[in-house]
């Protein structure tokens, strides 16, 4: 453990001013205590822990057991905590943790495809959602928001650490690869009115509960890429009443899953 006594100690670099810090890194932070104790029991790699004295006292064995170096381990007071990272907080306790991708032929089923959603805090609660749902891999199109942005690993609540994630640039290669390998592929999306799309249109309660699911979720203003919902063997829509047209994007996830899983 280091005490820290400057909020511009060159040490804590990766914590400095975190609320305008969104730059592209192969690492991340979880910045709740939950989360942050998640990640160091996962087994991803921890770079560093910047604490207040209370946290390293309540964590210190977990710290100690996970940091390759438990000189990486920063504590400060609770003052030249917030002034470091930018912004007041009721837990002082974060850490540093290496991204972690995998190969798109390597996702198992039941898989979730993320098409062009963009909101940090949607997709943190999209992989809370799909974790707690059984979705054992998460695939991202170049399109949408870093399911590894503080905003999303904090909302995830830690979830992120249980899953396979991958990015790909174009997701039809994609679609392609998982239905030869026996994929069900269906999309979340409104009634269409294209009579090509109307044919595979059901109700969520209707589809049953597939092998292999892929399901696909879509941007949050204009829905999924209609050259994915071509490919889609079916489209399922969450029937709703009072005129209420769309829900949130994760809370229609949950639903989704709640009966194709």
């Amino acid at each position: 453990m280091q005490k820290i006594f400057t909020p511009h100690d060159e040490r804590l670099s990766d914590y400095h001013l975190l609320k305008s810090k969104e730059s592209p890194s192969e690492y991340f932070i979880a910045d709740h205590e939950k989360t942050a104790v998640r990640l160091l029991k996962s087994d991803f790699e921890v770079k560093s822990v910047f604490c207040t004295e209370k946290y390293w006292l309540k964590h210190k064995d977990l710290i100690e057991k996970k940091l390759i170096d438990p000189n990486h381990c920063f504590v400060a007071d609770k003052s030249i905590f917030e002034e470091t990272i930018g912004f007041h907080v009721h837990q002082g306790f974060m850490a540093v943790g290496k991204q972690r991708w995998v190969e798109v032929k390597d996702l198992q089923f039941p898989i979730l495809m993320i098409n062009s959603i963009v909101d940090s805090e949607n997709i943190g609660s999209i992989l809370r959602n799909a974790a707690a749902f059984g979705i054992q891999s998460i695939l991202f199109d170049s399109q949408s928001a870093s399911p590894y942005l503080r905003r999303s690993v904090r909302v995830s609540m830690g979830a992120i650490f249980q899953l396979q994630i991958a990015k790909v640039t174009n997701l039809s290669t994609a679609l392609i690869g998982f239905k030869e390998k026996g994929g069900n592929l269906i999309s979340l999306a409104l009634p269409k009115e294209d009579p090509q799309l109307v044919s595979k249109t059901k109700t969520i309660q209707t589809i049953g509960k597939p092998n292999n699911l892929v399901l696909i979720i879509g941007n949050e203003a204009n829905g999924i890429e209609d050259h994915i919902l071509e490919t889609s063997d079916l489209i399922g829509y969450i029937p709703m009443q009072n005129k209420i047209d769309s829900l949130n994007v994760s809370h229609a996830l949950a639903v989704a899953l709640s009966h194709l899983l």
